[in-house]
């Protein structure tokens, strides 16, 4: 699976009003008018998903628009190659989950520029190949573009009812590996400061620390382990409820993970969903799996079949 030429971000966006003129017009008409590019590229960009007619995701080339209406457009989308839905690596797979090991630089979900080039889109595709009726997947945990590891979706065909919200409710085991700049005391550290959701300004999806006088905050914990130190770096394991939870206590901690600052769409951010254990809540049975382990995630010496971080089993790793 190519990371780098599935990056989605490497353009910001070209937003406009659809004039008198262009009323009715197709969009890739529309597009290629405006960009100045072919139509076969307009309507690449619409099925890539980098096309916005309000707020609504356009990916039908032939939609017509009307006056007035505002469109957004990320040209860099018809650049982004999909994935091959048979190179997907599934460690789980059950009637309504699956468990995918995401690379680094690939996005487990559509993003704000595309949805080409996606787990989620792949994950669809190889659905469909398999006869599934129009299917549904549903992203549980995120995970950063730039990082790696365990994508855990739920999946359900056209005729099946959701069950997304039983799996995002569900209590799992979580576990992570990261590479820090700096170090900490000790062989343990613990951050509970407690996060805010940012809802405003376009960042929908982000988070950062509360602050004092925030009305709404979200009790958040980071135990990091360390496995060893490598000069100024030092490689953990963290018990963690998420990526985005990890990042921000690693900062509030003065730490920084390794690759977090690099301004490249295809940078290698050091942290990967290392492990994942939890109970079927149809089926009842444990499911436990583990990502392999980059090199960057592996001290001096180690084999790439370590064996389970502190804390966790065999069994439940």
């Amino acid at each position: 699976m190519n990371s780098q030429a599935t990056a989605p971000h490497a353009s910001g966006p070209v937003r406009f009003r659809v004039v008198s003129v262009e009323d009715g017009m197709m969009l890739r008409q529309l597009l290629g008018k405006r960009l100045k590019v072919s139509p076969t590229v307009a309507a690449e960009i619409v099925r890539a998903g980098g096309a916005y007619v309000g707020i609504v995701r356009m990916c039908v080339p032939t939609v017509r628009v009307t006056e007035g209406e505002r469109v957004t457009v990320y040209p860099r989308a018809a650049e982004i190659a999909a994935i091959d839905p048979g190179a997907l690596s599934l460690l789980h797979r059950d009637e309504q989950c699956v468990i995918v090991e995401k690379p680094h630089g690939v996005p487990a979900a559509a993003t704000r520029a595309a949805n080409r080039g996606t787990l989620a889109q792949a994950l669809v595709q190889r659905l469909e190949a398999e006869g599934v009726l129009r299917p549904y997947v549903g992203l549980v945990h995120n995970l950063p573009v730039a990082a790696a590891g365990l994508a855990l979706f739920t999946i359900r065909g056209q005729a099946t009812e959701s069950f997304y919200q039983l799996f995002a409710g569900l209590p799992m085991r979580r576990r992570y590996r990261v590479r820090l700049r700096g170090s900490f005391s000790g062989e343990r550290v613990v951050c509970e400061v407690p996060l805010c959701h940012l809802l405003t300004g376009g960042a929908a999806g982000s988070w950062r620390l509360a602050r004092a006088g925030d009305r709404e905050k979200l009790a958040a914990r980071s135990e990091f382990h360390k496995l060893g130190e490598l000069g100024e770096e030092t490689l953990a394991v963290v018990d963690g409820s998420s990526a985005d939870a990890i990042r921000l206590h690693a900062r509030a901690l003065g730490l920084a993970i390794v690759g977090e600052d690099e301004p490249s769409t295809t940078a290698t951010l050091c942290l990967l969903a290392e492990a994942l254990a939890f109970t079927q809540p149809h089926s009842g049975a444990a499911v436990a799996v583990r990502a392999s382990l980059p090199a960057w995630a592996l001290l001096p010496g180690d084999a790439l079949a370590s064996g389970a971080p502190p804390g966790l089993t065999d069994a439940e790793a």
